[in-house]
């Protein structure tokens, strides 16, 4: 073997190796994303300015229509045809602040997802960190452990809501979670550390949680008999009101 075809062996598998590097970058960035981000939130009362109407109720059972309204407005405004647009989509997104990418944290463990996608808009991650901050408090003053929820499905494109209503004929094809605004929990597994656990207290406790806040009109929910699950849509405030930001 010559000194030259040594040398154009080496070339080439240093340019292998640097485009599986660049390959895996891409793909496995979200793994190890930092849990970075800003916020841009609107403390305003959400039963008087919410940016569609919402009243307030303890009655876990609002309609899709209403949701996809909300959806529509507080959420993306060009929804993804096929998983491979969102994919090509997704690195201006998250550079944009448009979508942050959702990750096991204190509060909940994303399971894993076959029909959608671990994104949401930055209104609807504030939601679920303060889902999780108010569970907290609840479990703690009933002297129970630190549980987490599980969520189960997070933002869809039109082609992984086709393939998930092959499954479940209770899925409609104009979703709210095409627009990153909504989230699903279910609400017959918990977590204790990574363990999970059905302990019925802790359901009621949970369902508590959430109709406080369902009170102070923060989401729209439904809850799901045949999914078993709480579908949660974020409710935002007007347009032209004080807004703050934070970096979480």
């Amino acid at each position: 073997m010559t000194k030259r075809t040594l040398h154009l062996q080496l070339l080439l598998f240093f340019a292998l190796l640097l485009a599986l590097v660049v390959i895996s970058v891409h793909f496995l960035r979200p793994l190890f994303k930092p849990a970075m981000f800003r916020i841009v939130t609107c403390k305003c009362d959400l039963c008087k300015d919410a940016a569609a109407p919402v009243d307030s109720t303890g009655m876990l059972d609002d309609l899709n229509d209403i949701q996809l309204e909300h959806a529509q407005i507080g959420g993306l405004k060009h929804t993804f045809d096929t998983d491979s647009d969102f994919q090509a989509a997704l690195d201006s997104l998250l550079t944009n602040d448009v979508l942050i990418y959702v990750e096991d944290c204190r509060y909940f463990k994303v399971d894993e997802l076959h029909h959608s996608h671990p994104y949401l808009v930055p209104a609807a991650v504030n939601l679920l960190k303060d889902i999780g901050v108010e569970f907290q408090k609840r479990l703690k003053s009933n002297h129970l452990k630190a549980y987490r929820f599980m969520l189960t499905s997070m933002l869809r494109t039109d082609e992984s809501q086709h393939k998930l209503k092959r499954y479940n004929s209770n899925a409609t094809s104009e979703s709210a979670h095409r627009y990153g605004t909504t989230f699903d929990i279910t609400y017959n597994q918990f977590l204790d550390g990574d363990n999970p656990v059905y302990p019925p207290k802790v359901r009621t406790i949970f369902t508590q949680t959430l109709i406080a806040m369902r009170l102070q009109c923060r989401f729209l929910i439904k809850r799901e008999i045949h999914q078993s699950c709480f579908h949660i849509t974020v409710v935002v405030c007007k347009p032209g009101l004080p807004v703050t930001e934070k970096v979480s």
